[in-house]
């Protein structure tokens, strides 16, 4: 259940959930009725955020790298998209090999990616970009091979030329899939950058998490995972809050395949 429910409107009842497990959280620890070693209470949690180090930076590391390979994952993944919609051809022949890469595990990958280009923000930009293009590239093929067949003929009746039919008919009718993957990608591109960020390439909130819990600060590794679930939240508020204002009728999309 999502806190924010649309940009209009705030999901008190996803609020006080919330609420109402850190209260119970809370109840548990004091009670002794949860007494795991690597979980402290949410007090305790609140009171590490004053001990973190270098947090501004590490926040703004991994963001550049999350919005920088979601931005290239659009581009890349909507023109893969389209050159499948559009031609059955290549669809024929790419298809078995596209969905191969496009399940095989990212993770797996990271290790090759740290040996050709080393440890590096570029490694995390090309790993991150790599996750997050196929949910675009899949939902904007299916959205080019779902353009209803009148619109089709339209086109041709006007005599619209390739480039007109791809930009007054193709794209148009696209645009509600490539939202729902752009969601998608978003998602994708900042989980892949903080697994990349512990894995790869030692910086960032990734790297911060993995080095608060290899030093045994269990209160800090959770105010570091507090801190990238509302990074989450807020990127996709504002995704749901652009896809709200950009499909017909303004309507939130349904989720897509990816």
């Amino acid at each position: 259940m999502s806190v924010l429910s649309s940009s209009k409107s705030i999901n008190w009842t996803g609020l006080g959930v919330i609420v109402l497990v850190l209260v119970l959280w809370q109840i548990a620890v004091d009670t002794g009725i949860l007494s795991l070693r690597n979980l402290p209470s949410p007090v305790a949690v609140a009171q590490s955020f004053g001990k973190l180090s270098g947090v501004g930076d590490a926040v703004g590391h991994t963001l550049l790298v999350a919005l920088v390979a979601f931005a290239l994952a659009l581009l890349v993944g909507a023109a893969v998209g389209l050159i499948l919609g559009l031609s059955g051809l290549v669809r024929t022949f790419a298809n078995g090999s596209l969905d191969f890469l496009r399940t095989l595990p990212v993770v797996a990958l990271m290790p090759v990616a740290l040996l050709v280009w080393g440890p590096s923000t570029k490694t995390e930009i090309i790993v991150a970009t790599y996750a997050s293009l196929w949910p675009v590239a899949v939902n904007v093929s299916s959205g080019v091979a779902r353009i209803h067949p009148q619109l089709r003929e339209m086109a041709r009746s006007l005599k619209l030329s390739k480039w007109e039919n791809l930009t007054k008919i193709v794209v148009p009718a696209a645009v509600p899939s490539l939202l729902v993957g752009a969601r998608l990608a978003l998602t994708s591109s900042l989980v892949i950058a903080i697994v990349a960020e512990m894995l790869v390439n030692p910086s960032g909130l990734g790297w911060a998490l993995s080095r608060a819990q290899s030093g045994m600060q269990p209160g800090q590794m959770w105010a570091y995972v507090a801190i990238i679930a509302v990074i989450g939240l807020v990127l996709n508020a504002i995704v749901v809050f652009i896809v709200e204002r950009l499909v017909p009728g303004g309507r939130p999309l349904p989720k897509g395949r990816g």
